[in-house]
């Protein structure tokens, strides 16, 4: 089990601008604001989304796409570093218009009004690094 204690950097909330990439402003947030390390969360409607799901035996993701509205019912994630950028890891649960659950791993989202929270973690930096167990990019241990 992999450890760290942090003490708490700044907060940060933000207002998504309407029609861009969820991920990317997220990671151009980070990147402006020089976060390392935080814990988000955002609420929040797109207009279409794709999630990803880690097969654990093949390890490759899939995809599900969703070309329509959807409300972000819930969207958790964090910012770690990998090869020394700031790389955005989140899940979502997104739902449409009959109430319909969709959930995964967020690869992207056009935004139509979202709100983020960022809590910035200040400490020793968490990388992310190949596992050769997993075939994911996990939190090193050195």
């Amino acid at each position: 089990m992999l450890i760290r204690d942090f003490r708490q950097g700044r907060c940060l909330m933000a207002r998504l601008d309407h029609g861009a990439d969820i991920i990317s402003q997220i990671t151009d947030l980070a990147k402006e604001k020089e976060i390392k390390t935080c814990f988000l969360s955002a609420v929040g409607a797109l207009s279409r989304a794709e999630l990803g799901y880690y097969d654990q035996v093949s390890q490759k993701y899939g995809k599900i796409q969703i070309d329509e509205p959807v409300e972000l019912v819930t969207c958790l994630g964090n910012v770690s570093l990998r090869d020394g950028q700031p790389f955005v890891h989140v899940h979502a649960a997104l739902s449409d218009r009959e109430g319909r659950i969709y959930g995964g791993h967020l690869n992207s989202g056009t935004v139509f009004a979202a709100e983020l929270y960022m809590q910035e973690l200040l400490g020793l930096n968490l990388e992310r690094v190949p596992d050769s167990i997993t075939g994911l990019n996990l939190w090193s241990e050195e």
